[in-house]
């Protein structure tokens, strides 16, 4: 059977860090080979922000000794979910990867059951498994994502909207989903080449797994049944309009090239010339991974979009 590694970056998550993980072993314990990657993004750029730091890495470092199944790393360099997981990954050895946030839960027999399912079916799939989230952990009502098209703005992005139960098998096909609860294998992972190295801390990075695989022929898919319980609420650290806008830029460049990313860059708020500079900067430093994408590519952006209509 394949061995799963589990994904989790945290920004002083204390004491819930610990129930995440512990949530994860009690399910995955005797049942699989499986790792649980922790990756304090705890840096400079938070310090900045006048906060500083708690107990998480502390805690984690401890567990670690008694736990052989924990790893723990620290991605020092910037303010980024996306690079702690990309060093997660890095640093991990299971051909499937699972992501989840440092401020959830899992129902009891959720993650064993998806992985078991994947395991088997993800061939077939040809693409990701997501779970279902509740938007904070004592809540009952579960969501999962909404595409939002306007291509007067070039924009693609997402909402919320409700969860259906599946009917003829254990998941369906969605346009697009959260990456907390996503399942991957490692090679679709490789074949994207990773979350781009810009990006920053807040936004995009779902816009940049979700449409870019869609280009690539690949599917989103929600495991139906329990879901994963997320605690929305306010984080220990801030992120600032500029970054956000720099993350959906790129993600707009991955799977619609300069000219769709451009279309955004002229309709995003903010001065016209910090968001020319940042695009600037995109196509300059991302065309790499732009142009490996864009051989692999199957379908644009606008023809995807239009089955989904």
């Amino acid at each position: 059977m394949s061995k799963l590694s589990v994904i989790v970056p945290f920004v002083n998550e204390y004491p819930q860090l610990l129930f995440t993980v512990q949530s994860i072993y009690q399910d995955l314990h005797d049942r699989c080979d499986f790792e649980i990657i922790v990756i304090n993004n705890f840096c400079d750029e938070v310090k900045a922000q006048g906060q500083v730091e708690d107990k998480s890495f502390e805690a984690v470092l401890a567990a670690r000794a008694v736990n052989p199944w924990l790893k723990v790393l620290h991605y020092k360099n910037k303010l980024s979910h996306w690079q702690a997981k990309n060093l997660g990954v890095q640093n991990s050895t299971g051909d499937i990867l699972w992501f989840c946030d440092a401020h959830c839960v899992v129902s009891r027999g959720t993650l064993w059951k998806m992985f078991e399912y994947y395991t088997r079916t993800h061939e077939e799939i040809n693409g990701t498994l997501h779970l279902p989230l509740t938007y904070k952990l004592l809540e009952s009502h579960k969501l999962i994502y909404k595409l939002v098209y306007n291509p007067d703005i070039g924009e693609l992005h997402y909402s919320f909207t409700g969860y259906r139960e599946p009917t003829d098998r254990p998941h369906y096909q969605v346009p697009c989903m959260s990456t907390c609860g996503m399942m991957i294998t490692r090679k679709l992972y490789d074949g994207l080449g990773g979350w781009p190295e810009l990006l920053g801390i807040y936004g995009g990075g779902e816009n940049f797994i979700n449409y870019t695989l869609a280009i690539l022929g690949k599917t989103i898919n929600i495991f139906g049944g329990n879901p994963l319980h997320h605690h929305g609420e306010k984080r220990s650290y801030s992120w600032y309009y500029d970054d956000y806008t720099r993350n959906r830029i790129i993600a707009s460049y991955m799977f619609g090239g300069k000219k769709l990313a451009a279309k955004y860059t002229v309709h995003r708020k903010g001065k016209t010339t910090v968001n020319q500079n940042i695009l600037n900067e995109v196509l300059i430093k991302c065309k790499d991974q732009r142009e490996m994408i864009k051989s692999k590519q199957v379908i644009s952006i606008e023809d995807w979009v239009k089955k989904w209509d």
